[in-house]
């Protein structure tokens, strides 16, 4: 099974990064995965011009993505790390996924499964829709785990290791994704 996980976040193995490391554990538990990690903080990637000149399923800005589009088309499982700023995802992120526009079409979005972890501080809502949206426009499936990770009485900040519930649901919806698509 082919994965494509789109890190958007700026703090390697934080909480967005380690719901992503026990759901990949559930897949793997069933099903052998190639797995490919693109952090978009690193990147190299120009905002989409909405020019209109994308050829052959790829834009024609030779940048960073070009190395994306050949294994989003050819994922099973797309996997969005989305920490949310004001209420959605990182910049970063956005850029990398505006840039998709030049393979949106039901040839390399069509029947994937798309999970989105999200975590927050006060409103995820939009980006969850947003992703389930798409999705449904090309008959394919989303997923959304999310997690406030910020206490609002205390002003601070909560590891994801403070919430086994969300880590054992990011590891039984691997397990289940991978069972379903094996």
């Amino acid at each position: 099974m082919k994965v494509i996980v789109l890190h958007g976040s700026s703090r390697k193995g934080g909480n967005s990064d380690t719901l992503i490391d026990k759901f990949l554990a559930g897949m793997q538990e069933i099903v052998e995965c190639d797995i490919d990690h693109f952090y978009a903080i690193d990147m190299n990637i120009a905002h989409c011009r909405g020019c209109g000149s994308c050829k052959n399923g790829k834009c024609i800005i030779d940048d960073d993505m070009q190395k994306v589009y050949p294994v989003f088309s050819q994922a099973d499982v797309v996997i969005l790390a989305c920490p949310v700023f004001w209420g959605y995802m990182t910049s970063q992120l956005k850029t990398l996924f505006d840039r998709l526009e030049a393979i949106a079409s039901p040839e390399h979005f069509g029947g994937k499964e798309f999970i989105i972890f999200i975590t927050y501080r006060h409103y995820y809502g939009s980006l969850a829709e947003w992703l389930d949206r798409i999705a449904k426009s090309f008959k394919s499936r989303s997923h959304a785990i999310a997690c406030q990770t910020y206490d609002d009485k205390t002003n601070s900040n909560i590891p994801i290791s403070e919430f086994p519930d969300k880590l054992k649901e990011a590891f039984d919806l691997g397990k289940k994704i991978a069972g379903e698509c094996k």
